[in-house]
């Protein structure tokens, strides 16, 4: 009885591990897009500033 109840630790602490290493990799994942998303609203941010400074800039001519 102690043999299988170990067996079944030792598959669970497995299985937690494997679950672990896939959150971690997920993890990295998200951050990695999180960062690209991040420079590219800053990019769109200062794209549509500059769009409004130019058409302010037509206005006044």
């Amino acid at each position: 009885m102690i043999k299988k109840i170990e067996r079944e630790i030792q598959k669970l602490e497995k299985e937690k591990q494997i679950k672990c290493e896939k959150r971690k990799q997920l993890d990295d994942e998200i951050n990695v897009t999180n960062t690209q998303l991040k420079e590219l609203y800053t990019l769109k941010n200062q794209y549509e500033k500059l769009q409004v400074g130019a058409e302010n800039l037509i206005k006044n001519l």
